[in-house]
Parts: C-alpha cells; structure tokens; sequence
C-alpha cells in the first residue's frame, strides 16, 4: 500500500506536466481561433468601409472627371485658336511684304 501511493506521489509531476500541455494546446488551438475570427472580422469591415467610400465619392469622382473633361476640350479649342493665330499673323506678315 505504501509502495501505490509513492507510485501516486511520484507521477504526479508528469500527470501535471500532462495537464499543462493538453491546455497549453487547447489554449493555443482558441487562440489561433480567435485570430482568425478577428482577422476575417477585419478583413471584412476593410471591404464596408472599401464599399462605403466608393459609394460616398462616386457623385465627387463623376463631377471631377466632367470638369477634367471640359477643362481637355478648352485645352484642345485654345490650342486650335492658337494655330489660327499663328495662320493670321503669317498672312497679315504676307500681305504688308507684299
């Protein structure tokens, strides 16, 4: 009888240590869980916040590519005026000399 309760006392350090590292495992399996719930939580308030300010600044985005637009065609009409310039001073220069 005193030879079962020295095996008892004598493995309890290894029971313990058993103990440890079966919930150091169900602690780190958790952990991982929670992670990743965190990580696909993030991943899916980045795709709102994404959708959110496309759908916010649609309408800015859509009159600032109307006033870039407009602001092309006066670029491309001056350019044209321009060369009309240049035409008419070549002429004026023309009918002086001759």
């Amino acid at each position: 009888m005193l030879y079962n309760r020295f095996i008892a006392i004598s493995t309890f350090p290894v029971r313990r240590q058993a103990i440890v590292d079966k919930v150091n495992k169900i602690a780190d399996g958790l952990a991982r869980e929670v992670e990743e719930a965190m990580q696909n939580d993030l991943m899916e308030t980045v795709g709102n916040l994404e959708n959110f300010v496309k759908t916010i600044g649609k309408p800015y985005q859509d009159a600032a590519q109307e006033r870039l637009d407009k602001l092309l065609d006066l670029q491309e009409e001056l350019s044209n005026v321009e060369k009309k310039l240049r035409t008419l001073r070549i002429e004026i220069q023309n009918v002086h000399l001759s």
